[in-house]
């Protein structure tokens, strides 16, 4: 894998489809490379924008691009079973859970794949994808992802680093409601379950689920590295207050874990001298697009007009490609921009 070109930015300025277009872009100055594209925001929009369905299945869209909108549902369940599996385990080796049937019956519709949390979930299919002793069939050498406003985009970012955390967490959470739930029990059956207590397979289940947890720690440690080493961070914005200041917290945020390149500033009226209003709402951005130009001065800033028709197909996405990048025939500008 050459590059990870993450986009990211309040909802509703367009990453998707400025995901789409670099995608498309860097397709055609690239023809020899495999690129994937990757839809972490809840509303998916690549099948639109490309007019294919794609849903959770790595899909080819041309000759060289390929994408995916996740179902982190389905993924979760792919990658964490077999450590829940061993956690339930694990629990109904508890003595009191044999004395008491329905904390079984809990502990099987509520430690599941899909109580898991929402980031936790995406994070580790994208982990999954990025992994380099991963066993794909398909290798790619460049991958961009569409990521979801910041607070979640933070989440996919520090997962990795804090993964083996987040799950043991999450499981002492679990783990420490049975606790509770039994206390009294545990007092009243004490000695009675005791000559039933199986120290040994208690004992070797832990083990298993320790290797497992470490194999998910050294994951984490290769993809956080991963993402430092070949990573890039675009923020989209559009020329609005609340866009610039996100793309503001959004920098700060992240600095830990990728290296932040570019700045898109997106949907920028044209100018007219038929519509008033299109003069009136252009001088408004035209400030916001200087101040984003002043506070994001060391990177490279691209800025795209407003499509007169939204960017649909090949077609529609090569304009908008054209709108954000020009005549860029050099795909190092785009994959490795200077300020």
């Amino acid at each position: 894998m050459e590059k990870i070109i993450v986009l990211g930015g309040k909802g509703g300025v367009g990453k998707s489809s400025i995901s789409a277009a670099t995608a498309v872009k860097l397709a055609d100055l690239l023809p020899d490379k495999k690129i994937l594209l990757i839809s972490f925001d809840m509303a998916h929009n690549l099948t639109d924008l490309f007019n294919t369905e794609i849903g959770n299945k790595i899909t080819l869209l041309s000759e060289n691009i390929w994408a995916i909108e996740p179902d982190p549902n389905i993924n979760a369940k792919k990658y964490t079973n077999n450590l829940i599996t061993k956690m339930k385990a694990l629990m109904k080796e508890m003595p009191i859970v044999g004395l008491i049937p329905q904390l079984e019956t809990f502990m099987d519709t509520t430690f599941t794949a899909d109580s898991i949390p929402l980031a936790l979930k995406n994070a580790m299919f994208f982990q999954e994808i990025l992994d380099a002793e991963n066993k794909q069939s398909i290798q790619f050498d460049i991958i961009i992802a569409d990521f979801p406003p910041t607070g979640n985009m933070i989440a996919l970012f520090e997962i990795p680093e804090d993964q083996v955390k987040v799950i043991l967490k999450y499981s002492l959470n679990f783990y420490n409601s049975i606790k509770e739930a039994v206390r009294e029990f545990s007092k009243l059956f004490r000695k009675l379950i005791r000559p039933f207590d199986d120290y040994e397979k208690r004992k070797e289940l832990g083990k298993e689920i320790f290797q497992m947890l470490e194999e998910l720690e050294r994951r984490g440690e290769r993809i956080t590295d991963l993402i430092h080493t070949i990573g890039s961070l675009r923020l989209v914005t559009i020329a609005e207050k609340p866009s610039f200041e996100e793309i503001k917290r959004a920098r700060d945020l992240t600095k830990k874990y990728i290296t932040l390149e570019g700045v898109h500033i997106n949907m920028i009226t044209p100018q007219s001298k038929k519509c008033q209003f299109c003069t009136n709402t252009r001088s408004i951005q035209l400030n916001y697009i200087e101040e984003i130009r002043n506070e994001f001065s060391n990177l490279k800033i691209w800025e795209s007009n407003r499509l007169e028709n939204e960017p649909f197909g090949l077609n529609g996405l090569k304009k908008l490609a054209h709108e954000v990048y020009g005549e860029i025939i050099n795909p190092d500008d785009i994959l490795n921009p200077k300020g």
